[in-house]
């Protein structure tokens, strides 16, 4: 199982719908609210590096008011 974590910029005031969205994805294990330069992190557990890119290319980044995001990945 792979593991990365995405960090979101979003519009203000978009974040409560954001993480109510990024909930509704499967390999979405946990989604938290941050202060400082990203606005909400999320983590991402796929079975392969190729379903953790789809997923974030598809379905994170494609929902409304989300600006911008920065994946890491972590070493298993």
């Amino acid at each position: 199982m792979e593991t990365a974590y995405v960090m979101i910029n979003c519009e203000m005031g978009a974040e409560g719908t954001i993480v109510e969205g990024v909930k509704s994805i499967d390999s979405v294990k946990e989604v938290s609210g941050v202060f400082g330069n990203y606005d909400i992190i999320v983590k991402l557990e796929c079975p392969d590096i190729d379903e953790i890119r789809e997923t974030i290319a598809t379905k994170i980044r494609l929902l409304s008011k989300v600006r911008c995001t920065t994946t890491l990945m972590c070493s298993n």
